[in-house]
């Protein structure tokens, strides 16, 4: 269904608190998993049943498929009301959205409409993969979202002074970026290779597994990386 829970993965990388931890060179972003839970549920959930409740009534897949987009685009909208604002993901998504079903309309194709997704999720892949090769990750970007001014500028003095933290966020871009295009290049071969309806709920379950399995890397990373500082300062320590 449409990726509409893509305009938060930045926001799954957020540090743990806004205050700022100047003893911890090495802070990284720690994971909303709750939060992020809840988007998965609302964003892919709740249109793959719209995409199911429609078939059974006898609806076409592409009509099917073409509401759950609908119903996607409507909580994006949402959110952008909720909060003021829109951020590059969301104008990515809503043009997504637009494009998708007018070419899906245009060509007839159903598969097209499950495909499309990929579309999104390679889009906001590349812009990790590519604002690392900049020196600006999206995940450096984004952490500071939420953080008062005080603490923003913390974070971004600790991120000019600390080459492990600027490897730590840079690599856990490179593998978000490097996940999502993965798994939408996967999507593209399998969308054209199996039935809409088996793709329909394949397509969820992979949008799940892949956040589960960056989200454990992220954790397993950070956890690491805090580890090497703990390290580093007891050795440091007179004995």
């Amino acid at each position: 269904m449409a990726f509409a829970d893509a305009q938060n993965v930045p926001e799954t990388a957020r540090t743990e608190s806004s205050e700022p931890d100047t003893g911890n060179a090495a802070s990284a972003p720690g994971m909303d998993r709750k939060a992020l839970g809840r988007q998965l549920l609302r964003d892919a959930g709740v249109p793959m049943a719209t995409y199911y409740g429609l078939h059974a009534a006898g609806a076409s897949n592409l009509v099917a498929l073409s509401g759950g987009t609908v119903l996607s685009g409507v909580f994006v909208i949402a959110e952008i009301v909720r909060k003021r604002r829109i951020d590059p993901f969301a104008s990515v998504i809503l043009a997504s959205f637009v494009l998708g079903l007018a070419l899906t309309f245009v060509s007839g194709d159903a598969r097209f409409a499950v495909a499309k997704d990929s579309f999104t999720t390679a889009l906001i892949g590349a812009a990790f993969l590519i604002s690392t090769a900049i020196g600006k990750p999206l995940i450096y970007l984004s952490a500071q979202r939420g953080m008062s001014a005080d603490a923003a500028a913390a974070f971004r003095q600790r991120y000019r002074t600390s080459p492990q933290m600027r490897r730590v966020i840079g690599s856990l871009s490179v593998i978000w970026g490097a996940g999502l295009c993965a798994e939408a290049a996967l999507r593209v071969v399998l969308v054209y290779h199996l039935p809409i309806p088996t793709m329909v709920w394949l397509s969820t379950v992979m949008t799940v597994v892949t956040f589960g399995v960056l989200i454990a890397i992220t954790m397993a990373v950070v956890r690491r990386a805090r580890a090497r500082v703990a390290r580093a300062e007891a050795a440091a320590v007179p004995a």
